[in-house]
């Protein structure tokens, strides 16, 4: 079994969930980083703040190489096609992703149909849990 990790591009912080659900064995675990044009181009972002998030998303890429972190950084039109290519290559049994606060893009993930396993892990950036919150 083979699990990887997807680390989107607000979740920039090496004690995110997915990754900390992975620590002991983080030679071992791919992660991959995907700049996507077709999403990028859904909303109307302002340009200079794509190019501020892809930078930050490839320094952190790179921090995690460094760290000794096996990265995939893909540009893509879409996350679909290097998503099913880098879990092709990794042989990837699990796919876990810290939940996106941005509820229509956990949306899009559950969406793409993969024919494995997808864990979302716990959104650890905030001081209380959704659960915590609701109580």
């Amino acid at each position: 079994m083979t699990i990887g990790v997807w680390v989107l591009g607000d979740q920039l912080w090496a004690r995110q969930s997915a990754l900390e659900s992975c620590l002991q064995k983080h030679q071992q675990t791919p992660v991959i980083f995907i700049e996507s044009l077709a999403h990028a181009g859904q909303l109307p972002y302002h340009l200079q703040k794509l190019v501020l998030v892809w930078s930050a998303m490839r320094h952190f890429a790179a921090e995690l190489r460094s760290l000794g972190w096996a990265v995939t950084y893909a540009q893509s039109q879409d996350f679909n096609t290097p998503l099913l290519q880098w879990i092709e290559q990794y042989q990837i049994t699990e796919l876990r992703v810290m939940t996106p606060t941005d509820r229509p893009f956990a949306v899009l993930i559950q969406n793409l149909k993969l024919t494995i396993q997808v864990t979302f892990t716990p959104n650890n950036r905030f001081i209380w849990s959704d659960q915590e919150f609701q109580q």
